[in-house]
């Protein structure tokens, strides 16, 4: 009877540290770090204009704006650059004016033609109608990280992996990515320099060295000074 109670006892001491040991699929999640995958969100960039005067172009900072909104677009844009200029408005000649001098600003910055389009869009009754540029990029997330101030962090009974347990290096390495695009799927590579493997293969098959020179500044000694 007592061996028997023995057992018993020794049956439950052993579900109890089963039943502590257990952990939920999310928090397996958490530790396993699944949640930090970086992603690439497609976002789109915007420049708004809205302090052009009727009868004139684009002033000075509006302009340059449009050069920096430019060369971002040729760094990071994908797929077209649209300008649209409000419609139906008191003034749409103005608007016309302006878009098209941003146009011709986009050309000048080495924007393709090809790749801008334009075109109107309903300001009727708006009080501010500014000219806006837009184009599609992409921007490096790491989605499922939580906001901060919802973890507490002073939950360590379980010593379990925080939600936010490495969220803030992720983000900065997504900060770091120069072109979050290249997440989205494999890019092109660069064409291959045919002059130079010309020469790599004329030396190797006249058995001569393909390596570069070292030169006389790529040499060295080990100091002895102190010793």
């Amino acid at each position: 009877m007592s061996l028997h109670k023995h057992i018993v006892l020794l049956a439950g001491v052993s579900l109890a540290a089963l039943g502590g040991c257990s952990h939920s699929a999310k928090e397996i999640a958490y530790a396993n770090r699944e949640h930090l995958q970086i992603h690439a969100e497609e976002i789109t960039a915007e420049l708004k204009i809205d302090s052009y005067t009727s009868g004139e172009k684009l002033g000075p900072m509006e302009r340059e704006a449009v050069k920096n909104f430019a060369e971002a677009y040729m760094q990071e844009g994908h797929g077209s650059v649209i300008i649209s200029r409000p419609g139906g408005g008191s003034d749409d000649g103005a608007a016309m004016r302006a878009a098209a001098d941003a146009r011709a600003l986009m050309l000048a910055e080495g924007v393709d033609a090809g790749h801008i389009a334009e075109g109107p869009y309903d300001a009727s009754g708006a009080r501010i109608a500014p000219l806006v540029i837009s184009y599609r990029t992409y921007e490096a997330v790491v989605p499922q990280c939580p906001d901060f101030s919802t973890v507490d962090f002073a939950s360590t009974g379980t010593n379990n992996a925080l939600p936010s347990f490495g969220c803030a290096v992720q983000a900065n390495l997504a900060a770091m990515i120069a072109d979050p695009s290249d997440l989205v799927g494999t890019q092109k590579m660069d064409p291959a320099d045919i002059g130079r493997r010309g020469v790599v293969l004329s030396k190797y098959r006249q058995g001569a060295p393909t390596g570069a020179e070292r030169s006389q500044d790529a040499k060295g000694t080990i100091s002895n000074v102190g010793g």
